[in-house]
């Protein structure tokens, strides 16, 4: 297989990228796997097809392992109902060539995608000061969670 720059890229994305952007990373993956599982369908390319269908198979089983079954309760316990769903979607739109099974799978995974990176938003938010015009280098320093921005 040729060198790409855009997979040393990602590799070297994923090797520095901390656990929440991680999550992003696998969203995003299992996005561009479906879509591409699609437009694989719609040329007739069957072998395409299983192949972005398993890597967004296997994107699905990293996400359900990356679940916190103590810490997260029901809220994890739903998650990995819906990752099981979707597997199993998937597993039947490549079986049956089904379009509106690949089609609800990819729906689901943006709208998880769009409620990780909203979660995210707000948790980084939360670690900003309000007024930059206001941040304390000491208090920086005293509270590292927090950074001046500007």
């Amino acid at each position: 297989m040729p060198w790409r720059p855009e997979t040393a890229y990602l590799e070297a994305e994923v090797l520095t990228a901390d656990s929440t952007k991680l999550v992003q990373i696998l969203y995003d993956l299992g996005v561009n796997s479906v879509q591409n599982a699609r437009e694989c369908q719609q040329q007739g390319d069957i072998v395409g097809r299983g192949r972005f269908v398993n890597k967004a198979f296997e994107v699905l089983v990293e996400l359900m392992n990356s679940l916190n079954m103590e810490q997260g309760g029901e809220i994890a316990a739903n998650y990995a109902r819906l990752y099981d769903y979707c597997q199993r979607r998937l597993l039947e739109g490549h079986a049956q060539q089904s379009e509106p099974a690949l089609a609800e799978v990819q729906s689901l995974l943006e709208e998880l995608r769009e409620a990780w990176q909203a979660v995210v938003a707000s948790q980084t938010a939360m670690l900003l000061p309000h007024d930059a015009a206001a941040c304390d280098p000491a208090a920086v320093a005293a509270e590292p969670r927090y950074s001046c921005v500007g």
